[in-house]
């Protein structure tokens, strides 16, 4: 059985920490990669586990890059479609 540390044994600026990863970590897990990102972003502010906060700042980013493409890509077949659409019925 592991070891864990209770949130009142924590500083304040510990206890803070972890409340900001677990709202960042949440909107994570549920894909609002923007919340998530900013979150992240507040936790670098504590200045605790930095690596740990950066790597999940870059997959926020990998994510939503991914998300930008799929976004552009179905906006061009969506455009493509339309306009065939147009020149048929016409």
């Amino acid at each position: 059985m592991g070891h864990t540390i209770s949130d009142n044994q924590l500083s304040i600026t510990e206890r803070d920490f972890r409340e900001c990863m677990r709202h960042a970590d949440d909107f994570f897990k549920i894909e609002l990669l923007r919340q998530a990102k900013k979150c992240y972003r507040q936790a670098l502010d504590f200045k605790l586990d930095t690596e740990m906060v950066i790597q999940r700042i870059v997959e926020c980013d990998k994510m939503l890059a991914f998300e930008r493409k799929v976004t552009i890509i179905l906006a061009v077949i969506t455009s493509v479609i339309v306009l065939a659409s147009l020149i048929i019925w016409n």
